[in-house]
């Protein structure tokens, strides 16, 4: 599955980074606060891995209020406050990252977050040197995931073909838009968010489209050497 040339295209949330449990929690005491509420495993089978549009057109529906230009500060003031004190890197995702780089493979990040708080993902986290100008997010591209539109974006800025690039996605919608872009899928059941429902993460994962599904980010590191060793 990695031989030749190739370029990784990471997922953000849920993937480089365990933040899906805290903007879960928020999405769920925000979309109360818009009077749209929904119960945090509603929240989560309806929007991770999308952007923003998606709880915006969710809170339009249940009350006809268009608060495009309100959501995001309102969100992004208590998600932050979060961020500065319990976002976390996954584990072993350096690991992944310094095998990449070590073989030479280009890496980016392909994002369904804005720009504004994949900069604040990086800064707390400290993940930001390995990628530089390698941050591609929704804001660059008409349609979010489950559209292919922001792998095949990343694809092109990489110079690669899609056949070329390899996904690492941890949300149904990103499978989904991975397959629709024609690339190979890894699925990661990992993050927090799946803590309690792994088994049915992976099969949903499957289900959408991903070639192979990990729950530690160091399988995905094994895999990188075994290829780069010619065993895989």
């Amino acid at each position: 599955m990695l031989s030749g040339k190739i370029a990784v295209l990471f997922d953000c949330d849920g993937v480089l980074v365990d933040s899906e449990p805290i903007s879960l929690a928020t999405l769920v005491d925000v979309l109360d606060h818009f009077g749209a509420p929904l119960g945090q495993s509603e929240v989560a089978r309806r929007f991770t891995g999308r952007s923003s549009a998606a709880p915006i057109e969710h809170i339009h529906t249940e009350t006809g209020r268009d608060i495009t230009d309100e959501f995001k500060p309102f969100f992004y003031e208590r998600l932050f406050a979060r961020y500065d004190f319990e976002l976390r890197k996954t584990p072993e995702i350096e690991t992944v990252l310094k095998a990449l780089k070590d073989r030479n493979i280009a890496f980016c990040i392909s994002s369904s977050s804005s720009m504004q708080r994949l900069d604040r993902t990086m800064a707390v986290t400290g993940l930001g040197h390995w990628f530089g100008d390698q941050i591609y997010s929704a804001d660059f591209v008409a349609n979010g995931k489950p559209a292919p539109d922001l792998f095949l974006y990343a694809a092109k800025k990489m110079d690669v073909r899609p056949e070329q690039a390899v996904v690492i996605e941890d949300s149904v919608a990103g499978v989904k838009a991975a397959v629709a872009a024609g690339m190979t899928c890894i699925g990661y059941v990992g993050g927090g968010h799946y803590e309690k429902d792994r088994d049915d993460a992976r099969t949903r994962l499957y289900d959408a489209g991903a070639d192979i599904v990990f729950d530690n980010m160091r399988d995905i590191a094994d895999l990188i050497r075994s290829a780069d060793a010619g065993e895989g």
